[in-house]
Protein backbone atom coordinates (compact mmCIF):
# COMPACT_ATOMS: atom_id res chain seq x y z
CA UNK A 1 0.00 0.00 0.00
CA UNK A 2 1.53 3.23 -1.40
CA UNK A 3 1.96 5.82 1.44
CA UNK A 4 -0.01 9.13 0.03
CA UNK A 5 1.63 12.57 0.66
CA UNK A 6 -1.62 14.04 2.43
CA UNK A 7 -1.49 11.95 4.92
CA UNK A 8 0.40 10.74 7.86
CA UNK A 9 0.59 8.48 11.28
CA UNK A 10 1.90 9.86 14.52
CA UNK A 11 1.54 8.88 18.02
CA UNK A 12 -0.44 11.20 20.17
CA UNK A 13 1.67 12.14 23.08
CA UNK A 14 -1.47 13.48 24.73
CA UNK A 15 -1.31 11.43 28.23
CA UNK A 16 -5.35 10.92 27.92
CA UNK A 17 -4.95 9.32 24.98
CA UNK A 18 -1.26 7.97 24.90
CA UNK A 19 -0.28 5.59 22.44
CA UNK A 20 -3.21 6.11 20.00
CA UNK A 21 -2.53 5.84 16.57
CA UNK A 22 -4.17 8.57 14.57
CA UNK A 23 -4.12 9.42 10.93
CA UNK A 24 -4.55 12.94 10.13
CA UNK A 25 -3.83 15.81 6.86
CA UNK A 26 -0.72 17.14 5.94
CA UNK A 27 -0.70 20.49 5.49
CA UNK A 28 -0.18 21.50 1.43
CA UNK A 29 3.43 22.59 0.97
CA UNK A 30 3.93 26.15 1.27
CA UNK A 31 6.75 28.83 0.93
CA UNK A 32 8.59 28.89 4.38
CA UNK A 33 7.70 32.03 6.55
CA UNK A 34 9.55 32.91 9.55
CA UNK A 35 7.31 31.51 11.68
CA UNK A 36 7.54 27.89 9.67
CA UNK A 37 11.15 28.00 9.63
CA UNK A 38 11.14 28.88 13.42
CA UNK A 39 8.93 25.69 13.94
CA UNK A 40 11.39 23.55 11.58
CA UNK A 41 14.56 24.78 13.98
CA UNK A 42 12.49 23.90 16.85
CA UNK A 43 11.51 20.52 15.66
CA UNK A 44 14.85 20.09 14.84
CA UNK A 45 16.25 20.66 18.17
CA UNK A 46 15.67 17.24 19.52
CA UNK A 47 17.97 15.86 16.50
CA UNK A 48 20.53 17.81 17.53
CA UNK A 49 20.99 16.83 20.78
CA UNK A 50 20.18 12.85 19.30
CA UNK A 51 23.00 12.64 16.91
CA UNK A 52 25.44 14.82 19.38
CA UNK A 53 24.67 11.86 21.81
CA UNK A 54 24.79 8.77 19.39
CA UNK A 55 28.79 10.06 18.22
CA UNK A 56 29.11 10.64 21.86
CA UNK A 57 28.07 6.99 22.70
CA UNK A 58 30.33 5.38 19.95
CA UNK A 59 33.48 7.77 21.14
CA UNK A 60 32.89 6.44 24.45
CA UNK A 61 31.86 2.75 23.92
CA UNK A 62 35.77 3.22 21.41
CA UNK A 63 37.90 4.44 24.16
CA UNK A 64 36.40 2.04 26.86
CA UNK A 65 38.90 -1.14 25.83
CA UNK A 66 41.77 2.06 26.17
CA UNK A 67 41.09 2.50 30.02
CA UNK A 68 40.16 -1.16 31.48
CA UNK A 69 44.11 -1.04 32.94
CA UNK A 70 43.46 2.15 34.62
CA UNK A 71 39.89 1.20 35.66
CA UNK A 72 40.80 -2.08 37.22
CA UNK A 73 43.92 0.02 39.04
CA UNK A 74 41.94 2.87 40.07
CA UNK A 75 38.39 4.90 39.11
CA UNK A 76 39.76 8.01 40.26
CA UNK A 77 41.66 8.84 37.22
CA UNK A 78 42.13 11.52 34.31
CA UNK A 79 41.10 8.98 31.74
CA UNK A 80 38.57 7.28 33.29
CA UNK A 81 36.69 10.82 34.80
CA UNK A 82 36.95 11.48 30.56
CA UNK A 83 35.22 8.47 29.43
CA UNK A 84 32.67 8.28 32.44
CA UNK A 85 31.98 11.74 31.88
CA UNK A 86 31.54 11.07 27.73
CA UNK A 87 28.66 8.92 28.84
CA UNK A 88 27.25 10.67 31.46
CA UNK A 89 27.12 14.46 29.82
CA UNK A 90 27.71 13.46 26.44
CA UNK A 91 25.71 10.70 25.64
CA UNK A 92 22.65 10.04 28.72
CA UNK A 93 21.98 13.37 29.63
CA UNK A 94 22.04 15.04 25.69
CA UNK A 95 20.36 12.30 24.69
CA UNK A 96 17.62 12.69 27.70
CA UNK A 97 17.40 16.56 27.28
CA UNK A 98 16.34 15.57 23.57
CA UNK A 99 13.55 13.66 24.40
CA UNK A 100 12.44 16.22 27.08
CA UNK A 101 12.54 19.26 24.56
CA UNK A 102 10.40 16.99 22.40
CA UNK A 103 8.36 15.21 25.29
CA UNK A 104 7.55 17.82 27.75
CA UNK A 105 6.28 20.61 25.22
CA UNK A 106 3.39 17.94 23.93
CA UNK A 107 2.78 16.38 26.97
CA UNK A 108 2.22 19.49 29.15
CA UNK A 109 0.32 21.07 26.11
CA UNK A 110 2.60 24.25 26.59
CA UNK A 111 5.00 25.45 23.88
CA UNK A 112 9.04 25.85 24.74
CA UNK A 113 8.78 29.71 26.16
CA UNK A 114 12.05 30.79 25.27
CA UNK A 115 12.85 28.26 21.93
CA UNK A 116 15.52 30.75 20.58
CA UNK A 117 17.07 30.08 24.32
CA UNK A 118 16.92 26.18 23.62
CA UNK A 119 19.35 26.80 21.01
CA UNK A 120 21.83 28.69 22.67
CA UNK A 121 21.08 26.01 25.50
CA UNK A 122 21.92 23.36 22.65
CA UNK A 123 25.31 24.75 21.48
CA UNK A 124 26.37 25.81 24.84
CA UNK A 125 25.98 22.72 26.28
CA UNK A 126 27.82 20.62 23.81
CA UNK A 127 30.65 22.74 23.44
CA UNK A 128 30.89 23.00 27.15
CA UNK A 129 31.10 19.09 27.71
CA UNK A 130 33.44 18.69 24.95
CA UNK A 131 35.63 20.88 26.34
CA UNK A 132 35.17 19.18 29.85
CA UNK A 133 35.88 15.99 28.69
CA UNK A 134 39.42 16.83 26.36
CA UNK A 135 40.77 18.77 29.74
CA UNK A 136 40.13 16.54 31.90
CA UNK A 137 41.52 13.80 29.59
CA UNK A 138 44.81 15.52 29.80
CA UNK A 139 44.58 16.81 33.59
CA UNK A 140 44.37 20.32 33.02
CA UNK A 141 42.12 21.87 35.63
CA UNK A 142 41.57 25.45 35.13
CA UNK A 143 39.81 25.21 31.64
CA UNK A 144 37.87 21.97 33.11
CA UNK A 145 36.14 23.82 35.90
CA UNK A 146 35.52 27.09 33.42
CA UNK A 147 33.47 24.37 31.08
CA UNK A 148 31.97 22.96 34.11
CA UNK A 149 30.95 26.84 34.92
CA UNK A 150 29.32 27.02 31.25
CA UNK A 151 27.75 23.72 31.59
CA UNK A 152 25.91 25.31 35.07
CA UNK A 153 25.04 28.27 33.08
CA UNK A 154 23.15 26.11 29.85
CA UNK A 155 21.81 23.58 32.53
CA UNK A 156 19.94 26.68 33.69
CA UNK A 157 18.59 27.89 30.50
CA UNK A 158 17.30 24.38 30.06
CA UNK A 159 15.67 24.72 33.09
CA UNK A 160 14.05 27.99 32.09
CA UNK A 161 12.32 26.10 29.25
CA UNK A 162 11.24 23.21 31.38
CA UNK A 163 9.91 24.42 34.09
CA UNK A 164 7.57 26.45 32.65
CA UNK A 165 6.00 23.85 30.66
CA UNK A 166 5.87 20.89 33.67
CA UNK A 167 5.63 23.89 36.51
CA UNK A 168 1.95 24.22 36.52
CA UNK A 169 1.54 20.10 35.63
CA UNK A 170 4.51 19.21 38.68
CA UNK A 171 1.92 17.27 40.78
CA UNK A 172 -0.15 16.18 37.89
CA UNK A 173 0.77 12.62 36.94
CA UNK A 174 4.13 10.65 37.49
CA UNK A 175 5.84 11.80 34.61
CA UNK A 176 5.59 15.49 35.46
CA UNK A 177 6.08 15.51 38.71
CA UNK A 178 9.55 13.05 38.54
CA UNK A 179 10.95 15.27 35.66
CA UNK A 180 10.24 18.33 37.62
CA UNK A 181 12.15 16.93 40.74
CA UNK A 182 15.21 15.88 38.06
CA UNK A 183 15.95 18.90 37.13
CA UNK A 184 16.48 20.16 40.51
CA UNK A 185 18.99 17.48 40.90
CA UNK A 186 20.40 18.19 37.10
CA UNK A 187 21.11 21.99 38.57
CA UNK A 188 22.54 20.74 41.86
CA UNK A 189 24.52 18.05 40.25
CA UNK A 190 26.24 20.34 37.76
CA UNK A 191 26.86 23.24 40.66
CA UNK A 192 28.79 20.71 42.41
CA UNK A 193 30.80 19.52 39.60
CA UNK A 194 31.78 22.79 38.78
CA UNK A 195 32.97 23.31 42.86
CA UNK A 196 34.71 19.98 42.32
CA UNK A 197 36.58 20.97 39.57
CA UNK A 198 37.30 24.50 41.00
CA UNK A 199 38.30 22.60 43.88
CA UNK A 200 41.45 20.99 42.31
CA UNK A 201 42.77 24.51 41.64
CA UNK A 202 41.93 26.35 44.72
CA UNK A 203 41.64 23.86 47.50
CA UNK A 204 38.74 25.12 49.61
CA UNK A 205 36.42 22.08 49.84
CA UNK A 206 36.01 20.71 53.16
CA UNK A 207 35.44 16.44 53.74
CA UNK A 208 36.97 13.74 51.53
CA UNK A 209 37.38 14.06 47.73
CA UNK A 210 36.29 10.54 47.31
CA UNK A 211 32.74 11.13 49.04
CA UNK A 212 32.46 14.54 48.29
CA UNK A 213 33.02 13.16 43.98
CA UNK A 214 30.61 9.73 45.05
CA UNK A 215 28.14 12.70 46.29
CA UNK A 216 28.35 14.37 42.45
CA UNK A 217 28.18 11.10 40.86
CA UNK A 218 25.06 10.25 42.72
CA UNK A 219 22.50 13.70 42.51
CA UNK A 220 23.80 13.02 38.96
CA UNK A 221 23.48 9.12 37.99
CA UNK A 222 20.34 8.61 40.50
CA UNK A 223 18.35 12.27 41.03
CA UNK A 224 19.32 13.30 37.14
CA UNK A 225 18.85 10.08 35.22
CA UNK A 226 17.92 7.56 37.31
CA UNK A 227 14.92 10.23 38.08
CA UNK A 228 14.32 11.39 34.60
CA UNK A 229 14.42 7.72 33.08
CA UNK A 230 11.79 6.76 36.01
CA UNK A 231 9.63 9.34 34.89
CA UNK A 232 10.49 9.04 30.76
CA UNK A 233 9.75 5.30 31.55
CA UNK A 234 5.97 5.69 33.17
CA UNK A 235 5.26 7.67 30.27
CA UNK A 236 6.16 5.79 27.71
CA UNK A 237 5.89 2.43 28.73
CA UNK A 238 2.02 2.36 28.39
CA UNK A 239 1.93 4.00 25.35
CA UNK A 240 4.68 1.27 24.03
CA UNK A 241 3.31 -1.70 25.64
CA UNK A 242 -0.64 -0.92 25.32
CA UNK A 243 -0.69 -2.16 28.93
CA UNK A 244 -3.88 -3.07 30.05
CA UNK A 245 -3.45 -1.87 33.22
CA UNK A 246 -3.19 2.14 34.16
CA UNK A 247 -0.20 3.57 36.15
CA UNK A 248 -0.78 2.94 39.97
CA UNK A 249 -0.31 5.76 42.46
CA UNK A 250 2.84 3.68 43.75
CA UNK A 251 4.58 5.08 40.59
CA UNK A 252 4.55 8.67 42.08
CA UNK A 253 5.52 7.73 45.59
CA UNK A 254 8.40 5.60 43.80
CA UNK A 255 9.80 8.74 42.54
CA UNK A 256 9.17 10.89 45.70
CA UNK A 257 11.25 8.02 47.48
CA UNK A 258 13.51 8.10 45.18
CA UNK A 259 14.34 11.53 45.36
CA UNK A 260 14.88 11.63 49.40
CA UNK A 261 16.47 8.63 48.91
CA UNK A 262 19.10 10.38 46.77
CA UNK A 263 19.16 14.18 48.47
CA UNK A 264 19.59 12.35 51.74
CA UNK A 265 22.60 10.12 50.69
CA UNK A 266 24.17 13.21 48.78
CA UNK A 267 23.97 15.04 51.83
CA UNK A 268 25.30 12.21 54.04
CA UNK A 269 28.80 11.79 51.66
CA UNK A 270 28.92 15.42 52.05
CA UNK A 271 28.82 14.96 55.77
CA UNK A 272 26.35 17.23 56.77
CA UNK A 273 23.81 14.49 58.21
CA UNK A 274 24.35 11.28 58.96
CA UNK A 275 22.84 7.56 58.07
CA UNK A 276 24.59 6.62 54.29
CA UNK A 277 23.03 2.91 55.29
CA UNK A 278 19.66 4.60 55.65
CA UNK A 279 19.44 6.46 52.61
CA UNK A 280 21.00 3.63 50.80
CA UNK A 281 18.48 1.45 52.11
CA UNK A 282 15.48 3.71 50.61
CA UNK A 283 17.27 4.30 47.46
CA UNK A 284 17.44 0.54 47.01
CA UNK A 285 13.66 0.33 47.72
CA UNK A 286 12.37 2.87 45.18
CA UNK A 287 14.72 1.24 42.60
CA UNK A 288 12.71 -2.01 43.23
CA UNK A 289 9.11 -0.56 43.35
CA UNK A 290 10.12 1.06 39.98
CA UNK A 291 11.11 -2.20 38.76
CA UNK A 292 7.30 -4.15 39.77
CA UNK A 293 5.89 -1.17 38.14
CA UNK A 294 7.72 -1.63 34.80
CA UNK A 295 7.40 -5.62 35.22
CA UNK A 296 3.46 -5.44 36.05
CA UNK A 297 3.09 -3.34 32.63
CA UNK A 298 5.06 -5.78 31.04
CA UNK A 299 3.32 -8.74 32.14
CA UNK A 300 -0.49 -6.95 31.16
CA UNK A 301 0.87 -5.89 27.91
CA UNK A 302 -1.12 -5.99 24.22
CA UNK A 303 1.99 -6.01 22.22
CA UNK A 304 4.18 -8.50 21.49
CA UNK A 305 7.79 -8.61 23.02
CA UNK A 306 9.99 -6.74 20.37
CA UNK A 307 13.60 -5.64 20.53
CA UNK A 308 12.44 -2.12 22.67
CA UNK A 309 10.84 -4.51 25.32
CA UNK A 310 13.79 -6.48 25.14
CA UNK A 311 16.48 -3.88 26.11
CA UNK A 312 14.30 -2.80 28.66
CA UNK A 313 13.95 -6.46 30.11
CA UNK A 314 17.77 -6.32 30.01
CA UNK A 315 17.98 -3.18 31.70
CA UNK A 316 16.25 -4.45 34.60
CA UNK A 317 18.03 -7.18 35.34
CA UNK A 318 21.55 -5.21 35.20
CA UNK A 319 19.75 -2.24 37.39
CA UNK A 320 19.00 -5.16 39.96
CA UNK A 321 22.17 -6.01 39.79
CA UNK A 322 23.93 -2.38 40.35
CA UNK A 323 21.86 -2.39 42.98
CA UNK A 324 23.17 -5.39 44.58
CA UNK A 325 27.10 -3.83 43.85
CA UNK A 326 25.82 -0.76 45.60
CA UNK A 327 24.68 -1.85 48.36
CA UNK A 328 27.79 -3.94 48.53
CA UNK A 329 29.58 -0.68 49.13
CA UNK A 330 27.92 -0.16 52.28
CA UNK A 331 30.42 -2.62 53.90
CA UNK A 332 33.58 -2.81 51.21
CA UNK A 333 35.32 0.55 51.82
CA UNK A 334 35.32 1.80 48.09
CA UNK A 335 39.25 3.33 48.88
CA UNK A 336 40.67 -0.59 49.24
CA UNK A 337 41.32 -2.64 45.91
CA UNK A 338 38.02 -5.20 45.94
CA UNK A 339 36.05 -1.29 46.56
CA UNK A 340 37.29 -0.23 43.65
CA UNK A 341 36.66 -2.83 41.47
CA UNK A 342 33.03 -2.87 42.39
CA UNK A 343 32.48 0.83 41.65
CA UNK A 344 34.04 -0.02 38.63
CA UNK A 345 31.42 -2.68 38.14
CA UNK A 346 28.53 -0.71 39.59
CA UNK A 347 29.18 2.07 37.24
CA UNK A 348 29.30 -0.19 33.99
CA UNK A 349 25.99 -1.83 34.99
CA UNK A 350 24.27 1.46 36.06
CA UNK A 351 25.13 3.64 32.89
CA UNK A 352 25.79 1.14 29.96
CA UNK A 353 23.78 -1.64 31.19
CA UNK A 354 20.77 -0.07 32.31
CA UNK A 355 20.12 3.24 31.68
CA UNK A 356 22.12 2.49 28.19
CA UNK A 357 19.89 -0.21 27.31
CA UNK A 358 16.58 1.70 28.20
CA UNK A 359 17.78 4.80 25.64
CA UNK A 360 18.67 2.38 22.66
CA UNK A 361 15.46 0.36 23.26
CA UNK A 362 13.40 3.91 23.12
CA UNK A 363 15.71 5.42 20.51
CA UNK A 364 14.35 2.27 18.26
CA UNK A 365 10.73 3.73 18.47
CA UNK A 366 11.20 7.50 18.98
CA UNK A 367 13.80 8.54 16.77
CA UNK A 368 12.65 7.98 13.52
CA UNK A 369 9.28 9.04 14.66
CA UNK A 370 10.90 12.40 15.68
CA UNK A 371 12.74 12.35 11.94
CA UNK A 372 9.34 11.81 10.09
CA UNK A 373 8.09 14.84 11.46
CA UNK A 374 10.93 16.87 11.08
CA UNK A 375 10.55 15.87 7.04
CA UNK A 376 6.98 16.70 7.09
CA UNK A 377 7.87 20.18 8.53
CA UNK A 378 10.51 20.70 5.66
CA UNK A 379 7.88 19.12 3.05
CA UNK A 380 10.37 16.57 2.06
CA UNK A 381 9.18 13.45 1.15
CA UNK A 382 7.26 11.43 3.77
CA UNK A 383 8.13 7.52 4.15
CA UNK A 384 7.04 4.88 6.43
CA UNK A 385 9.16 4.43 9.78
CA UNK A 386 10.58 1.39 9.02
CA UNK A 387 12.12 2.57 5.99
CA UNK A 388 14.42 5.02 8.23
CA UNK A 389 15.14 1.72 10.41
CA UNK A 390 17.92 -0.66 9.75
CA UNK A 391 16.36 -3.41 11.58
CA UNK A 392 18.56 -5.95 10.45
CA UNK A 393 20.94 -5.17 13.41
CA UNK A 394 19.04 -4.79 16.29
CA UNK A 395 19.82 -8.09 17.10
CA UNK A 396 23.51 -7.67 17.05
CA UNK A 397 23.08 -4.50 18.75
CA UNK A 398 21.19 -6.28 21.74
CA UNK A 399 23.26 -9.31 21.97
CA UNK A 400 26.78 -7.50 21.85
CA UNK A 401 25.84 -4.72 24.01
CA UNK A 402 24.36 -6.83 27.08
CA UNK A 403 27.29 -9.63 27.05
CA UNK A 404 29.38 -7.11 26.74
CA UNK A 405 28.33 -4.96 29.56
CA UNK A 406 28.42 -8.43 31.32
CA UNK A 407 31.60 -9.96 30.71
CA UNK A 408 33.15 -6.43 31.72
CA UNK A 409 31.55 -5.87 34.78
CA UNK A 410 32.70 -10.12 36.00
CA UNK A 411 36.20 -9.10 34.60
CA UNK A 412 36.45 -5.99 37.44
CA UNK A 413 34.84 -7.81 40.09
CA UNK A 414 37.28 -10.88 39.40
CA UNK A 415 40.19 -8.29 38.93
CA UNK A 416 40.88 -10.67 35.79
CA UNK A 417 41.82 -8.45 32.65
CA UNK A 418 41.38 -11.31 30.36
CA UNK A 419 37.40 -11.41 30.93
CA UNK A 420 37.22 -7.61 30.67
CA UNK A 421 39.18 -6.50 27.93
CA UNK A 422 37.18 -8.78 25.59
CA UNK A 423 33.98 -7.56 27.35
CA UNK A 424 35.14 -4.32 26.68
CA UNK A 425 35.41 -4.89 22.87
CA UNK A 426 32.18 -6.59 22.16
CA UNK A 427 30.72 -3.23 23.89
CA UNK A 428 32.31 -0.98 21.90
CA UNK A 429 31.99 -3.40 18.61
CA UNK A 430 27.91 -3.24 19.55
CA UNK A 431 28.32 0.32 20.37
CA UNK A 432 29.66 1.76 16.99
CA UNK A 433 27.56 -0.47 14.88
CA UNK A 434 24.66 1.09 17.17
CA UNK A 435 26.41 4.81 16.98
CA UNK A 436 26.44 3.85 12.92
CA UNK A 437 23.29 2.74 12.01
CA UNK A 438 21.49 5.58 14.70
CA UNK A 439 23.25 8.36 13.03
CA UNK A 440 21.92 7.25 9.59
CA UNK A 441 18.36 7.42 10.50
CA UNK A 442 18.79 10.66 12.06
CA UNK A 443 20.91 11.86 8.95
CA UNK A 444 17.31 12.11 7.28
CA UNK A 445 16.66 15.20 9.41
CA UNK A 446 18.84 17.01 7.50
CA UNK A 447 18.87 16.04 3.99
CA UNK A 448 15.82 15.68 0.96
CA UNK A 449 16.87 12.24 0.44
CA UNK A 450 15.22 9.26 1.73
CA UNK A 451 16.45 5.31 1.89
CA UNK A 452 15.16 3.99 -1.63
CA UNK A 453 14.48 0.66 0.35
CA UNK A 454 11.63 2.78 1.83
CA UNK A 455 10.22 3.96 -1.47
CA UNK A 456 8.12 0.82 -2.29
CA UNK A 457 5.60 0.18 0.22
CA UNK A 458 4.41 1.53 3.62
CA UNK A 459 4.80 -1.60 6.33
CA UNK A 460 3.95 -0.67 10.12
CA UNK A 461 4.92 -4.32 10.60
CA UNK A 462 8.73 -5.51 9.48
CA UNK A 463 9.13 -8.57 8.40
CA UNK A 464 11.86 -9.89 10.68
CA UNK A 465 10.73 -8.46 14.09
CA UNK A 466 7.46 -7.37 15.97
CA UNK A 467 7.81 -3.88 16.43
CA UNK A 468 3.88 -3.12 15.86
CA UNK A 469 4.27 0.06 17.58
CA UNK A 470 6.24 2.13 15.29
CA UNK A 471 4.81 4.81 14.25
CA UNK A 472 5.74 8.67 13.25
CA UNK A 473 5.79 11.22 16.50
Amino acid sequence: MSLHRSERLRIDLDPETSGRVTQEPEAEPTAQSASSRELIRTARLPIHFFISAVALFGLGVAAVPWVIGDLMEFFYHPRILATTHTFTLGWISSAIMGVMYRLVPAMTKRPLRFPRLARWQFGLYIFSATGLMTHMLIGVWPPTWMAAAVIVLSVVFFAMNMLYCLGPAWHRSAPETGMCMSIVFLLLAATLGFLLAFDKSRGFLPGNVITNLASHAHLAALGWVSLTICSISYRMAPAFLLSELTLPRLAVWQLYGLAVGVAGLAMSLLGWIPGVSVWSVVIMLALLIYVGVLSTLVRNRRTPIDWTMRHAMAGMVSLLLAVGLGFSLLWIDPDSALGNRIAGAYGVLGLLGWVTNLIVGMSFKLFPGIVVGVRERRGWSTLPITGFSLLRWRPFVFVSLNIGVLTLAAGLITAQAAIAQPGALILALGGLVYAAVMGRTLSYAYRASAPQSAADSLRLLPDDSQDGNNVAS
